[in-house]
């Protein structure tokens, strides 16, 4: 049996099963298993996910009883197996049905005949799915629900976003320009078989093509993060200055905070608040690694009011939870449990967290909230929500919205400066 349909069926099987993240799980499959292709297994786990919604619809479609009627295991496999036979070039059709058989074989015992047919019968069937005979929230793979939120807010610029978030990410490195310059580390990334070349968005930023960037001696050594374009431009729009107070909210797992940091030179103080323990310790970890000494952890619930740090601090950065619709492409299982419907109890966490942000900001100060989503709802609407009740006390200096295409993931930023007294 193919080791590298088994650790995609494992990682699929943590997330549809466990709810897992995504990154994890393939991580964990991957280690588990020796000689694999790891880029192969890592697409085709992240395309499965991507395109679960449009899957289902085939199978449901395929299936006599209808995709309620298929068992958890074998369900896994007969979207494997679709996917490969739309998506994997490098996999002919009947290898990707013999694979799939192969694979329910030793993962799903008994269902291997029900896999053949299922998957031939798409085979004879395929024209029926083709792209302009689905609807097309089906076509992108996103929820109904989803879709249609996007189409009343963004009208037909819906359809780039919807097929933007289908794309894979492309991968950016932030140079940690407490240890070395951006120059140096694209020849060092050459010398461990790493392509990359300089990023024109950002100056720390890096365009990284390649397997290995993760267990990478230069990773592990702190010369540079993975980290989206967009999060970096929306940083680097705040740029705190060295020697400044700084106060980031929902830090955790530390990429932003790691980012302030460097851009103070490791001068001043940043206090990293997280409502999650054991994800603090991730940042405590990763400012470890970054050689940042300037950072203090504490748990908080960002929502939460806390009058000890009223007007304490030069810039506070409020990166609130958020419904993450627009690092789909990088988190496709997002998809998997994304409701509009939910969302009105997280935009007023989100209300909650930027009035407590503005709160802790000195006079003169500047504060950033940003999401990872592209619903208004959860972005201008809360600063409008805020800013009614502030007043004249603070106004907005620049606002963003970063499109899901050209690269990017969805992101949204909004700076605002309190006035002075």
């Amino acid at each position: 049996m193919n080791n590298d349909w088994l650790a995609v069926f494992e990682a699929l099987k943590a997330v549809y099963s466990d709810g897992a993240y995504s990154n994890i799980s393939i991580n964990e499959a991957v280690s588990r298993h020796k000689g694999l292709r790891e880029s192969f297994v890592r697409s085709f786990a992240k395309g499965v996910l991507r395109s679960s919604i449009r899957l289902d619809h085939v199978i449901d479609s395929l299936a006599g009883k209808g995709i309620k009627s298929i068992k958890p295991r074998p369900l896994i496999i007969l979207r494997m197996g679709i996917y490969a036979v739309d998506e994997l070039d490098s996999v002919p059709d009947h290898a990707a049905v013999n694979e799939a058989v192969e694979l329910a074989k030793a993962v799903a015992k008994g269902n291997d005949r029900f896999v053949n047919g299922m998957l031939r019968n798409y085979l004879r069937r395929k024209a029926d799915f083709a792209p302009d005979k689905l609807e097309p929230h089906i076509r992108y793979a996103i929820s109904k629900d989803v879709f249609s939120l996007l189409s009343d807010q963004y009208g037909d610029e819906a359809i780039r976003i919807a097929e933007a978030l289908n794309e894979p990410s492309e991968v950016y490195l932030r140079v940690n320009t407490l240890k070395a310059d951006r120059d140096v580390i694209i020849k060092k990334l050459a010398d461990f078989g790493i392509e990359s070349r300089p990023a024109e968005e950002n100056s720390e930023a890096i365009h990284a093509i390649g397997s290995g960037i993760v267990s990478c001696e230069l990773y592990k050594e702190g010369f540079y993060t993975i980290q989206s374009i967009s999060s970096m431009i929306a940083v680097k729009a705040l740029s705190p200055l060295p020697g400044s107070r700084v106060l980031d909210l929902c830090a955790a797992p530390g990429g932003k905070t790691g980012y302030m940091a460097e851009l103070m030179g490791n001068e001043g103080s940043i206090t990293a608040c997280d409502v999650h323990r054991h994800r603090l310790m991730l940042t405590q970890a990763a400012m470890k690694r970054l050689g940042v000494s300037i950072c203090e952890v504490r748990e908080r619930d960002a929502a939460v009011y806390d009058p000890s740090m009223n007007e304490s601090f030069d810039y506070v950065l409020a990166d609130v939870p958020c419904s993450g619709l627009g690092v789909i492409a990088s988190k496709p299982e997002i998809k998997l449990t994304a409701d509009p419907a939910r969302y009105d109890g997280l935009i007023a966490i989100q209300k909650s967290i930027l009035e407590n942000a503005v709160r802790y900001l000195k006079p003169g100060g500047r504060l950033e909230y940003s999401t990872c989503t592209l619903n208004k709802n959860e972005n201008e609407e809360v600063v409008k929500h805020v800013l009614s009740k502030e007043g004249t006390s603070i106004r907005v200096i620049e606002m963003a919205t970063l499109m899901p295409y050209n690269g990017k993931v969805g992101f949204y930023y909004c700076i605002i400066e309190k006035n002075a007294i």
